[in-house]
């Protein structure tokens, strides 16, 4: 009976995939995600998002969540937190919780915001009723009822109480199992099941049974049901499509397709997937087979499991054997054409290199010769020359002229509908460019000869030379606006104005030119590495290369279009350059794109704004404002914290605060957004607050790690762009480092009120002795009192005494004073009228020194009789006042200058400093100067120094022998020397034009 079964239903599955293949067809290009994306297992049984954004799939072997990057799987074996069974059959997702039916374990769940799984086996006699182990089908019905269908029986969960209660299918089969269930109402579902057909069940009496109206399915396999937003269910089962209504009960035959699966595509149709085929069904029944290829074209076969939608509009397909399909409408945002002609050596990768349009017809220079293409068909005419066509151009007169390698200048002949070769007065056949210059001129750019003038009308050819010589490889040209004629070569940019003024450029990025074209104020020069920006003004040039955003440096063609937009091909796909913003945005063969390599001068523009670019295996023609734009930007989510390298416990995508020890300061941050339209063109930003000051640069990388962080609080945030750079919202974490304890600020409080209490203590100990001791005090002062008292009358008594001795001692001292003063006027008195007596000049002489030195003397003494005089004196007075009185003394003719600081010296040094005056100018007036002599001057300067003090004294005479000057015989010298060495100075002596003395001596 079983293999009967199986031939028929092979036979079956035979003629209806033949049947859909005669059905029109249409082809998803899909991206595959299996086992290099880190699934666990090709058979994706369920599906279902999250909250945050995440796809989570169930599969044959273990729970998976992807992020558009990779999956995080568990299995049952490898945790320690209660997931029970590896194998997943069905999933609901609802208030952060997502519920599963396993093979083995009945109902389990697995709560998000706690990272734990959650299951109810105990609940369940699995040993007595074994087969409420299996469980498959799982639906979330009203009043928080769970509807879990297994082998042989319907469960209801509560999922208030979290109790289940068990019914059995009424005409229960062999290996029967409810395979889906669907809602008819809030209290009545439908109960499929694989082998005895479909049921009722009523919620409110808990029960499940048969129906009359449903008997045409009775032993039956219902795999699907689905339904419709009119209220009507899909019934899909092994012999075909069933509509029930269930108002009126009717339950009609509309296919007598195999179907296992129904899912709601788009507002216009249903996919339905069958044994091997799939559909896209219309309201109206027009059956349309679903191809899925990936985006290099191969076919996947593939049975759907499960779908979903995200919120980006992209769709998910979970498959029996394939792992997951995904597919977007803006996933291939061009579509590649391949010049198919009958006479082409081959079908595909048939390079072209040049285009043009001319009315409806797109013609175009490939590797095999030229093409014409209606662009209103799919027809192609290809003009075989067995020569690789390079160049195409229309002259003013609407008439078309080719050129390539190895077959000279052609000209297309509408009236026989070929190619006529024009002749050229060169050897060289290889033909590179042609240039349209005027309305009689075109100029034909050769390889390795320069450029010709070709007359069209008569057809006469003559040489153009820049500088007396050729350009030679000038395979690209553009005429601007103003009429100025650009050429680019192997060796740079020309510039022919109107006046034929020849401009070179040599500061491109790259001296081989391939391209060149204009936007309303530059001139745009595609080279072999980069694309350049020149104002043709200032001559400035700018360079875009790889590093500013390019995907590739060997730029093959540049095209603007109507927004100022700078279109580029190049050795890995086409880019975009917005001058508004200075961003490239990169398209590859992934967008649909012929395949990223392009080809030289094979980028146009139209009259419309369509741009073409071509390359090895084809061409694209789209007009840029067409393109698809993914306006979703997706969530942003900071997933996972690591410190030194190794995840922490924490459930990060619900953790808005981590605290950190001191020693913890290595921290990685990983995070991702969840756009899924070419999630690996998603670009990331992020700062951390509190140690970053700005934004960091843009960036692909999902992780970053901060090393050596101080402690502190700093916040962590990060925001993703889509594949079109439009930037989301942002993620943010605070991490908390803690200081170590004992720079805390509770311990700094703690320090700080301990020192206080401690402070509090020592005063109030302080204060305790302070009190004792003035205790003692007061008694030693009561006792002193007594005894002070009668000392102070004795004292007044000794005060009274010693006061009227005072005033005896200060009379007497002014007498004492006076009659030193006295004496001394004597002493110089009588060594005057002694001096009178003797005749000797020798002894008159030192008894006129004596006569100074006491003068001198003397007046130290009066100075010394002044009050204040034991603060100190201002020896700068002192010395001026003393030298004035001994130049006046000595009754010579002498010019006196001084220039002295205020200094301040201990009163018992006057006399060595007054001593040492008085030598020095005796010596000036006996030694230096001359009797004939009549400017006599006497120079003494007194400067401070810190502790020092530098006296300076110099006189005009003739001068010491400086050899001899400490002599024995000169005494007065030896004195000099004498007192300095008591006060602890120096001297020093110059001898320049008379005397200079220089003394330092120590000012305390």
């Amino acid at each position: 009976m079983r293999k009967r079964f199986l031939l028929y239903l092979m036979v079956i599955t035979a003629w209806l995939s033949g049947n859909a293949q005669t059905a029109p067809g249409d082809t998803l290009a899909v991206l595959q995600i299996a086992q290099e994306e880190g699934l666990s297992q090709l058979g994706a049984t369920s599906l279902q998002f999250d909250k945050n954004g995440y796809l989570w799939i169930g599969t044959q072997n273990g729970l998976n969540r992807f992020n558009g990057h990779q999956m995080k799987v568990w299995l049952a074996e490898e945790q320690i937190n209660d997931f029970p069974n590896d194998l997943i059959r069905a999933m609901h997702y609802e208030n952060d919780t997502l519920w599963m039916t396993t093979h083995m374990n009945a109902l389990c769940a697995y709560l998000l915001a706690e990272n734990r799984f959650i299951h109810f086996s105990d609940q369940l006699d699995f040993e007595n009723t074994p087969s409420l182990k299996h469980s498959l089908a799982l639906y979330a019905a009203s009043d928080n009822q769970l509807l879990i269908g297994t082998a042989g029986h319907c469960l209801l969960f509560n999922r208030h109480t979290l109790t289940y209660e068990t019914l059995q299918i009424p005409q229960l089969l062999e290996h029967d199992f409810v395979t889906c269930i669907e809602s008819i109402d809030e209290h009545h579902y439908l109960i499929g099941t694989n082998a005895s057909g479909l049921y009722l069940l009523d919620l409110r009496s808990k029960s499940l049974y048969a129906t009359d109206y449903l008997k045409a399915l009775q032993r039956r396999q219902i795999n699907v049901l689905f339904k419709q937003p009119s209220g009507d269910i899909l019934i899909g089962t092994d012999r075909g499509l069933y509509t029930l209504a269930p108002d009126t009960k009717e339950l009609k035959q509309e296919s007598e397709q195999v179907i296992r699966g129904i899912y709601p595509w788009d507002d216009n149709y249903l996919l339905m997937s069958g044994a091997r085929t799939n559909f896209l069904v219309t309201e109206d029944w027009k059956w349309q087979r679903l191809t899925f290829v990936d985006h290099r074209g191969k076919e996947l076969e593939a049975v759907i499991l499960a779908y979903e939608q995200d919120a980006q509009g992209g769709k998910w397909l979970g498959t029996e054997t394939r792992g997951l399909f995904y597919y977007h409408p803006y996933q291939t945002k061009f579509k590649p054409k391949r010049i198919q002609a009958s006479n082409a050596p081959k079908k595909d990768f048939i390079s072209i290199f040049n285009f043009l349009r001319s009315a409806n017809d797109l013609w175009m220079a490939t590797e095999f010769g030229f093409v014409k293409h209606p662009l209103k068909s799919a027809d192609y005419k290809l003009y075989r020359t067995d020569f690789v066509g390079y160049t195409l151009a229309e002259d003013a007169e609407g008439k078309l002229w080719a050129g390539g390698y190895d077959q000279g200048l052609l000209r297309y002949n509408p009236q026989a509908d070929k190619f006529d070769r024009i002749p050229l007065p060169t050897v060289d056949r290889d033909v590179i460019q042609i240039t349209p210059i005027s309305s009689d001129t075109i100029w034909i750019h050769t390889l390795a000869s320069g450029i010709y003038a070709l007359n069209i009308h008569d057809l006469k050819a003559n040489p153009v030379v820049f500088w007396e010589r050729p350009i030679l490889g000038s395979r690209a040209s553009y005429v601007d606006r103003k009429g100025n004629i650009w050429i680019g070569s192997e060796n740079g940019l020309y510039c022919v104005n109107s006046d034929r003024n020849i401009t070179y450029y040599d500061s491109l990025s790259n001296g081989r030119v391939f391209a060149i074209t204009e936007d309303q104020q530059h001139i745009w020069v595609g080279t072999a590495k980069g694309l350049n920006k020149l104002h043709p003004g200032t001559g400035k040039i700018t360079h875009y290369t790889k590093q500013t955003g390019l995907p590739n440096d060997f730029i093959y063609g540049v095209q603007v279009d109507d927004n100022h937009n700078i279109w580029v091909s190049t050795n890995y796909g086409i880019s975009m350059l917005d001058q508004r913003t200075e961003t490239f945005k990169n398209y590859t063969e992934d967008d649909g794109l012929q395949n990223n390599e392009f080809n030289g001068k094979a980028a146009y523009r139209d009259s419309l704004g369509n741009l073409y670019f071509g390359g090895m295996n084809g061409f694209n023609i789209f007009h840029p404002d067409s393109i698809p734009i993914n306006v979703h930007t997706g969530r942003t989510h900071i997933e996972n914290v690591l410190l030194f390298g190794r995840p922490i416990a924490q459930n990060i995508l619900y953790t808005d605060t981590l605290i950190f020890s001191h020693d913890q300061n290595v921290i990685t941050f990983d995070y991702v957004n969840l756009n899924y339209l070419w999630s690996k063109k998603n670009r990331y930003q992020f700062m951390l607050e509190g140690f970053d000051k700005e934004w960091r640069p843009v960036t692909r990388d999902r992780s970053t790690t901060y090393t050596n962080l101080s402690p502190g609080t700093y916040t962590f945030k990060v925001r993703g762009s889509n594949n079109e750079l439009l930037w989301g919202d942002i993620d943010e974490i605070t991490v908390i480092i803690r200081s170590p304890w004992y720079a805390t600020t509770i311990f700094r409080i703690g320090l700080v009120l301990f020192v206080l209490v401690l402070i509090a203590g020592g005063f109030s100990y302080k204060t305790y002795q302070q009190r004792q001791t003035n205790r003692r005090l007061l008694r030693m002062v009561q006792e002193r009192t007594e005894e002070l008292s009668e000392a102070n009358r004795a004292l007044h008594q000794s005060l009274e005494l010693t006061q009227h001795q005072k005033e005896n001692i200060s009379f007497l001292m002014q007498e004492l004073n006076h009659r030193v003063k006295n004496n001394l006027q004597l002493i110089t008195s009588l060594i005057d009228i002694q001096s009178f007596e003797i005749s000797d000049q020798r002894i008159q002489d030192k008894l006129r020194t004596l006569q100074s030195r006491i003068f001198t003397v003397s007046k130290i003494h009066d100075l010394l009789n002044v009050r204040d005089s034991e603060q100190g004196v201002y020896i700068n007075t002192f010395i001026d006042n003393l030298a004035q009185d001994l130049i006046i003394f000595s009754g010579q003719n002498i010019d006196f200058h001084s220039d002295m600081e205020q200094v301040i010296l201990p009163s018992n040094r006057l006399t060595y400093i007054g001593l040492i005056i008085n030598e020095m100018i005796t010596n000036s007036i006996k030694h230096a100067f001359q009797e004939q002599q009549t400017n006599k001057t006497i120079y003494i300067r007194l400067d401070a120094h810190g502790d020092n003090m530098i006296l300076r004294y110099q006189d005009n005479g003739v001068g010491f022998n400086k050899d001899k000057i400490w002599d024995a015989g000169h005494q007065g010298m030896n004195l000099i020397h004498l007192l300095i060495a008591e006060l602890k100075g120096t001297i020093d002596l110059e001898i320049n034009g008379g005397t200079i003395f220089i003394i330092e001596l120590p000012t305390k």
